[in-house]
């Protein structure tokens, strides 16, 4: 029996795509390639790994199984190469990292300036987008790691859990809230709300805590866009709510009234997620390190800012 690597990377890809002509897009194949290297690989086997119907396809047992074993020889010889390559007199390379715009505003600028300082040899290339994208570049191999709230479908992924964090309405300086004074939102009338995109985990969140907690929202807008979200709070009648991490520079607020959520309150949590068929390469592992590191100090400092 032989079966190549090229077999394990088509059947994975397939698994987690659950699609030939997207798995083969993925790897940069043909879909007829695709469908042959898995079938040429139960033949090997002498287990039928997928039933396919039309529209569909399931795994049998014997998938399930061969999936979780392909995702672990995968890893293993990513971690071999990686430990072949690795100097380890001098730490160089190139990090490829996906953060929503929650991040880069505040724990991305003095994390990633102290890091290149410290390892001037490496190349750090940040994709921002929305939790959904982020999610499929790591899962499809694009990216090393994303930092994104916590996900339902953990399919080729591994998830390490960061932090959770506390959110704030968000309104301009000269609104009627006492900047970082606790506000029920259900007490308030009128509401004017900035709100992401229908496919954004985020506003699935919100609509969520809207609904349960009965919210009277007066008008909505919905902006996939966090600079001018922020820009029209400060100078205008629309508000939002977002994360104490993104909320981080508006802490003195000069520009921006903050006011935490309470009765209930609205949490986000955060995950680091990879690719269960890939191990980080020494830079991404440090550099995930440390922006998740920064993450976690900001959300504390938030969180203890509000106890005092």
């Amino acid at each position: 029996m032989s079966i190549s690597i090229k077999q394990l990377k088509a059947y994975v890809a397939v698994v987690e795509e659950n699609s030939f002509s997207l798995a083969a897009e993925r790897l940069n194949a043909t879909q007829s390639g695709m469908s042959m290297l898995v079938q040429n690989l139960e033949l090997s086997i002498g287990k039928k790994l997928i039933n396919r119907a039309p529209g569909k396809m399931l795994l049998t047992d014997s998938g399930k199984k061969f999936y979780n074993d392909s995702l672990e020889i995968l890893s293993l010889m990513e971690k071999a190469v990686i430990e072949a390559k690795t100097d380890t007199k001098e730490i160089s390379g190139v990090c490829n990292c996906g953060l929503m715009p929650t991040f880069t505003r505040s724990a991305l600028p003095s994390t990633l300036s102290k890091f290149l300082d410290e390892f001037p040899k490496v190349d750090v290339k940040v994709t921002e987008a929305y939790s959904g994208v982020l999610e499929e570049m790591v899962r499809s191999n694009k990216l090393d790691f994303a930092i994104v709230p916590s996900i339902k479908n953990t399919t080729g992924l591994k998830v390490e859990f960061i932090s959770s964090d506390l959110n704030f309405l968000v309104t301009k300086k000269t609104s009627n809230f006492k900047h970082l004074e606790p506000i029920v939102l259900s007490k308030q009338q009128n509401i004017k709300i900035i709100v992401p995109g229908p496919d954004n985990s985020r506003r699935i969140a919100l609509n969520e805590y809207f609904t349960t907690h009965n919210v009277n929202i007066l008008k909505t807008l919905e902006m996939d866009g966090m600079i001018g979200t922020l820009e029209l709070i400060a100078s205008s009648d629309w508000c939002s709510v977002l994360p104490a991490v993104l909320c981080d520079l508006d802490l003195d607020g000069t520009i921006r009234t903050l006011s935490p959520l309470i009765s209930p309150n609205f949490t986000t949590e955060y995950v680091l997620i990879t690719s269960a068929s890939k191990e980080l390469n020494p830079i991404s592992k440090l550099f995930s390190e440390k922006i998740s590191k920064e993450i976690k100090i900001i959300s504390s400092k938030m969180n203890n800012y509000l106890a005092t």
